[in-house]
């Protein structure tokens, strides 16, 4: 998963341009328009007033999938390099962070985490080689936009849960853990805190007024499933979590010797009809998968990304 961002700029330019997957945008966000005027301020050129960006995703934008947070941290990254400005990593921080909040631990590659010390401080706190077999499986159920923002959602959760602040006193206590369950490569632990924070947040999101609710049918059928999937041998042993941000689709977190059977299971739960992609699994893997009680929901999976935790920004040109 990639978002691939160009900057460039001319004294011959008279607006700001933004191209999205090679379409042209009729305006520009008013968050884009804040990171454009804090360059502005920060580049000591006065000559230079505006800039043709050009992105492109490798995944569905907008559909919980963290789009905004990736754009807006190769969008910090390259205008930093462009006008080569001081400081370039805690500067690109701070102009990710005015496009969307999360874009600040997408500054830095490896496990990062955003202190709440302060909105624009995250580090790394272990690089991606530091669990080298840990990989991300991530299930696009629905790539349409979501009903309501991430931003909107924040609002409305902030003015209406009762469950907020009690999410919050808690935060501190599970990054802790996380942190520890990481650093020993605890998968178990691991899992269980993401899955139960995936929960607890989906909570927060449904004791919001209205509502807001990102989960669909086929979310909760993921959930069942990598439940049954982790019991199915009968040991202590977790192969996969999940966890769901603002959106329907699940990012499974998994090791690398369990990859190959997870995707043979996702395989035969969610078949593709008549598509030569998805071939007929083994028998094995027939007899294996059917002691699990869930319904065969076939056509219901647009799409399979396989990846694991990048490096960090890299500046291509």
């Amino acid at each position: 998963m990639h978002s691939y961002t160009t900057v460039s700029t001319s004294s011959s330019m008279t607006c700001d341009t933004f191209y999205f997957d090679g379409v042209q945008q009729t305006k520009l966000a008013s968050r884009m328009q804040k990171v454009l005027n804090e360059i502005r301020r920060r580049t000591k050129d006065g000559k230079i007033k505006f800039v043709e960006i050009r992105s492109h995703n490798t995944f569905p934008a907008s559909s919980g999938l963290a789009s905004s947070a990736s754009a807006y941290a190769s969008l910090a990254i390259a205008l930093t390099n462009l006008f080569n400005l001081d400081d370039a990593q805690s500067t690109a921080a701070y102009l990710a962070r005015i496009g969307s909040g999360s874009a600040v631990r997408s500054i830095y590659g490896g496990f990062v985490r955003w202190s709440s010390e302060g909105e624009c401080l995250s580090s790394c706190v272990f690089p991606a080689e530091h669990w080298s077999e840990f990989r991300i499986v991530i299930l696009i159920f629905n790539s349409s936009k979501k009903a309501v923002s991430s931003t909107d959602a924040m609002q409305r959760t902030r003015q209406t849960s009762t469950l907020f602040q009690a999410r919050l006193s808690t935060i501190n206590e599970k990054m802790t853990q996380l942190i520890e369950a990481i650093k020993n490569k605890d998968f178990n632990a691991f899992a269980k805190i993401v899955m139960m924070d995936s929960s607890q947040f989906h909570a927060v999101c449904m004791d919001t007024y209205p509502p807001v609710i990102y989960l669909n049918e086929q979310s909760k059928h993921l959930i069942h499933l990598v439940h049954a999937y982790n019991q199915m041998d009968g040991d202590q042993t977790t192969k996969v979590a999940y966890t769901f941000d603002a959106g329907p689709n699940p990012f499974c977190f998994i090791r690398q010797e369990h990859v190959d059977e997870f995707l043979r299971l996702l395989k035969y739960f969610y078949p593709t009809v008549n598509a030569d992609a998805d071939k007929q699994v083994s028998s094995d893997a027939d007899e294996k998968f059917s002691s699990i009680t869930l319904p065969v929901t076939p056509n219901v999976l647009e799409r399979i990304v396989l990846t694991k935790i990048g490096s960090g920004p890299k500046i291509i040109s």
